[in-house]
């Protein structure tokens, strides 16, 4: 009787630490190698399927499930589209290398030396229950001032880890690194760098 408490109690507890997560991508800033004197604009799309089918928001980043495997959201902790923050990330990890990069705007002037760096986000989500899955589909395009792409480079695949507590904060801590270690392999390609210069 004990027992069935407890277990019926654990997954209780389980389902309130699933509820409400969010995902600080933001500032979550990868370690780029990036070096170049051309200014650097810097574009994401969102093009996650559940999101352009209106399954889930752009703020939708994946799911922590409770003691029963039922899911709940994960979302920005800035509550802006998961592209916004990505874009945030790279621009503040080009500039950390001394770039002078924006994040593209309507504002945003064309100049001739220019370089535009274009993610595409074709899959991200994280979820969580025992152990979390990652996973990922993305693309990245470097292109001159007229639009040209003069080089591009894709990462696909799935990440599983666990955690030694499996709380979200530190759950959330540990898909912030592979965050940023899988666009390092994203962006830190020799043929993007080159096509920068």
């Amino acid at each position: 009787m004990n027992r069935t408490i407890a277990a019926i109690g654990l997954c209780f507890f389980l389902a309130g630490c699933a509820v409400g997560n969010t995902f600080d991508y933001r500032n979550a800033v990868p370690e780029l190698a990036a070096t170049t004197e051309k200014a650097v604009v810097v574009v994401t799309i969102d093009q996650r399927p559940y999101v352009l089918a209106g399954d889930n928001t752009p703020q939708w980043v994946g799911m922590f499930r409770g003691g029963f495997g039922n899911p709940f959201g994960a979302h920005t902790a800035s509550g802006a589209p998961l592209a916004e923050d990505v874009a945030v990330a790279l621009v503040a990890g080009l500039r950390a290398k001394g770039v002078n990069a924006v994040v593209a705007s309507s504002q945003t002037a064309a100049s001739p030396q220019q370089r535009k760096l274009s993610v595409t986000i074709k899959d991200w989500r994280s979820d969580t229950m025992m152990n979390t899955l990652i996973r990922y589909d993305l693309r990245a395009e470097v292109m001159d001032a007229a639009g040209t792409v003069l080089a591009s480079n894709a990462v696909k695949n799935e990440r599983t880890f666990s955690t030694f507590n499996n709380l979200p904060s530190t759950t959330a801590a540990e898909v912030l690194v592979h965050f940023k270690a899988i666009m390092a392999d994203l962006l830190n390609a020799p043929e993007l760098q080159k096509a920068l210069l």
